[in-house]
C-alpha cells in the first residue's frame, strides 16, 4: 500500500511539472548599472532589457528614470535579435552631483502574448550611494602625541645667538645711517575687482596647464577667478555655492539675458571639465575663454558722471 502511494506521488510530480513550465511566459526584464558605489560627476551606465519571444507584444515603454537628483546625459534604445529571442530596452548615461544613497525603482512592462488578457512584470530595485572624492583617502597628518622632552639651558649657546643679533642689530642701523635718500614712490592704487579677476585671467590663459593635461586644474581655477569676482562685484557668496545656486543668487542683479547665459555657459563647461572628465576642443578652449573675459567686461559698473548746473548770463 506505501509502495503504490510513493508511485502515485512521482507519477503527479512527473506530468504536473511540464504543466507549470507552459503556464510561464517566455518573458524576463533586467536593470542593471555598470557601477553602484561612485563619486560626485561620475557617469553611470543604467540599462532595462526586455527579452522575449516573438509571440509576445510589448505594450509599454520603459520609462526615462525619474529623480531630482540625477542629470540625464545620453538616451540610447535597444533592438536586438538573439537566435529565436527579441531583445529591446533603453540604456542611460547619467551622474548626479549630490551625495548620499539613492534608488532606482522598478520598471514595470506591460505585455500580451497571443491575443491573451494583459499582463505585466517588473524589474529588479537597485540602488546607488555617491561619495565625495575624498572619503576614505589616508589622513596622515594627525599623529601621536610624543612625550615631553625636557629642555637643557646651555649658557654658552644663548651667548652666541645674543651676539649673533648684536651684530644684525648694528648692520641694520649702519645701513641706514648712510643710505642715499631715495625719491618717494607713492604705492600703488589698488587694483578694482574687474582689472584683479582679468589679470587673473591673463595669467591663466598664459600658463602651461593645458599643455601639460591638467584640464581639470585649469577649469578649477577659472571657475575660482569668476566666482571670486561675483563675490566682490554682486556681494553673493559664490565659491560655496554650487552653479544652480551661483545663477539663482544673480538673478535679483537684474542682469542682462546676454551676459547671464555667458555666465551659465562658462560655469557649465568648468563643471564639465571638473566633474564629467570633459576635454573641450581648442575652438571650444578659445571660445570659453572669450567668454570668460567679456563677463568681467560687461558687468563692470558704470559711473555716473555729476551734471553740472550752466550759469546764464543776464
Amino acid at each position: 500500500m506505501r509502495k503504490s502511494f510513493l508511485f502515485v506521488l512521482l507519477l503527479t510530480a512527473v506530468f504536473c511539472t511540464p504543466c507549470l513550465a507552459a503556464d510561464m511566459d517566455d518573458i524576463r526584464v533586467k536593470a542593471e548599472v555598470d557601477k553602484a558605489f561612485l563619486t560626485i560627476g561620475d557617469l553611470v551606465t543604467y540599462t532595462v532589457t526586455v527579452e522575449h519571444s516573438p509571440n509576445i507584444r510589448i505594450l509599454s515603454d520603459i520609462p526615462t528614470p525619474s529623480s531630482d537628483n540625477l542629470e540625464i546625459k545620453k538616451t540610447e534604445d535597444i533592438h536586438e535579435k538573439h537566435k529565436k529571442e527579441i531583445i529591446a530596452g533603453r540604456k542611460f548615461v547619467f551622474t548626479t552631483f549630490r551625495l548620499g544613497e539613492f534608488i532606482l525603482d522598478p520598471v514595470t512592462v506591460k505585455y500580451q502574448k497571443d491575443g491573451q488578457p494583459e499582463k505585466s512584470i517588473q524589474t529588479n530595485k537597485l540602488y546607488l550611494t555617491v561619495k565625495s572624492v575624498a572619503e576614505g583617502t589616508l589622513q596622515e597628518d594627525i599623529r601621536d602625541v610624543k612625550s615631553v622632552v625636557p629642555y637643557k639651558f646651555q649658557i654658552g649657546k644663548l651667548l652666541w645667538t645674543l651676539l649673533i643679533l648684536a651684530f644684525l642689530a648694528a648692520g641694520f642701523f649702519f645701513f641706514r645711517a648712510f643710505r642715499k635718500k631715495k625719491d618717494f614712490q607713492p604705492a600703488p592704487s589698488p587694483l578694482t575687482p574687474e582689472e584683479e579677476a582679468l589679470q587673473h585671467l591673463e595669467e591663466l590663459f598664459e600658463s602651461d596647464l593645458l599643455k601639460r593635461g591638467l584640464i581639470k586644474m585649469y577649469y578649477l581655477r577659472l571657475s575660482e577667478i569668476l566666482r571670486i569676482y561675483f563675490e566682490k562685484r554682486y556681494k553673493i557668496v559664490a565659491v560655496e555655492l554650487t552653479t544652480v545656486e551661483t545663477l539663482r543668487a544673480l538673478r535679483p542683479q537684474h542682469l542682462e539675458t546676454g551676459l547671464y547665459q555667458k555666465i551659465q555657459y562658462v560655469l557649465d563647461a568648468a563643471d564639465l571639465a571638473k566633474f564629467a572628465k570633459w576635454i573641450p576642443a581648442p575652438p571650444e578652449i578659445v571660445q570659453i575663454n572669450k567668454k570668460s573675459e567679456e563677463i568681467i567686461q560687461e558687468s563692470m559698473p558704470v559711473l555716473e558722471q555729476p551734471v553740472t548746473e550752466a550759469s546764464h548770463g543776464i
